[in-house]
């Protein structure tokens, strides 16, 4: 009867939005030593049973790491067997399967097992076609009722666990956008006095999520940090450009050709202040600049120069236009 129960959950799955699945695995991940104290200060919320603001709002427009610092958080509970289950909304990713995937990652936590199968495995069972009913009610059937049963387990000496959500902005509509928040919210404040859990969401500042933020029971929970304000990226983008370009040159098959001094200390400056905390843009200049079939020096005088929002791509398919900062192209 569980497995049976188990074995149809399964069946909606979404295993391309797990963190450390293999459609994902081509995803940037965070550069060593970037981004440390925005990390650092995320954990020091999970880990404070005391702080009432159980939901964390991570928000910054796109190109600002946002999935990138997700992923890392994501990661680093899934070692310390803190992840109670993640979620990466993209565009091949059924958003309806959003409760089975949080559910599927619960009912395989190490730690709460093998109570967890038990207890999920059953769930499905008693309510096979739950998978079609609105998301209040799957959220309720799947994660909520079966963590009220499993709150010993999750109770003793164990420290707060996290779900993670991340590219809400991504889902079909705003109606879809405030089911997810609303259904998710009201399972931590279920929860808060029996369970250690906290939830961390992850988008764009759009109308809609916002205005789900500020109902007043999701309110007094939420904490927001602007990863375009509260964190300045600048040091940690001039980081990254250093080393990366350093490592190019070490490495390119014909090293002579470049000047003495490259990148100069102005380069580096003008794509960082171009970059505007984005650390897409900055990587996607470096791949501008890095294509072996192209002159990296020319390439790079040609990033850091005069900007323009016409369509006269430097390259062929190049990233640095989907930012809507492509540079002219040298005559």
């Amino acid at each position: 009867m569980v497995q049976t129960g188990l074995n149809i959950l399964r069946m909606h799955v979404s295993q391309g939005a797990l963190h450390n699945s293999k459609e994902r695995a081509h995803l940037p991940r965070r550069y060593p030593g970037t981004r440390v104290k925005l990390v650092d200060d995320i954990k020091i919320w999970l880990d404070d049973v005391d702080d009432p603001h159980r939901i964390l709002w991570l928000e910054g427009s796109t190109g600002f790491g946002k999935s990138v610092i997700a992923e890392s958080i994501a990661s680093r509970c899934y070692e310390e067997g803190r992840l109670l289950g993640a979620f990466f909304v993209s565009d091949q990713i059924d958003e309806t399967t959003i409760p089975a995937t949080i559910a599927h990652q619960i009912e395989q936590n190490s730690r709460l097992r093998p109570s967890s199968s038990s207890i999920i495995g059953h769930a499905v069972e008693s309510n096979p076609l739950v998978f079609g009913l609105d998301m209040a009610t799957q959220v309720e059937t799947l994660i909520v009722e079966p963590l009220e049963c499993l709150s010993a387990e999750m109770r003793d000496g164990i420290s707060p666990v996290l779900v993670i959500l991340d590219g809400l902005d991504g889902l079909t509509d705003k109606y879809s956008q405030r089911q997810v928040i609303e259904a998710f919210s009201k399972a931590v404040m279920r929860a808060q006095h029996q369970i250690p859990i906290k939830l961390l969401l992850c988008s764009r500042a759009q109308h809609a999520i916002q205005s789900a933020f500020m109902a007043p029971q999701i309110a007094p929970l939420l904490r927001t940090i602007s990863l375009e304000t509260d964190y300045p990226a600048d040091e940690d983008i001039r980081t990254f450009l250093v080393d990366e370009f350093r490592e190019f040159r070490r490495t390119h098959p014909s090293p002579h050709i470049f000047p003495s001094i490259w990148p100069t200390e102005s380069a580096i400056d003008d794509i960082v202040e171009q970059a505007s905390g984005r650390f897409a843009y900055a990587s996607a200049v470096l791949d501008y600049v890095r294509d072996e079939n192209a002159d990296p020096i020319r390439r790079l005088s040609i990033a850091h120069g005069p900007f323009t929002s016409r369509h006269n791509d430097p390259g062929k398919g190049s990233k640095i236009s989907i930012f809507g900062f492509v540079p002219y192209e040298a005559v």
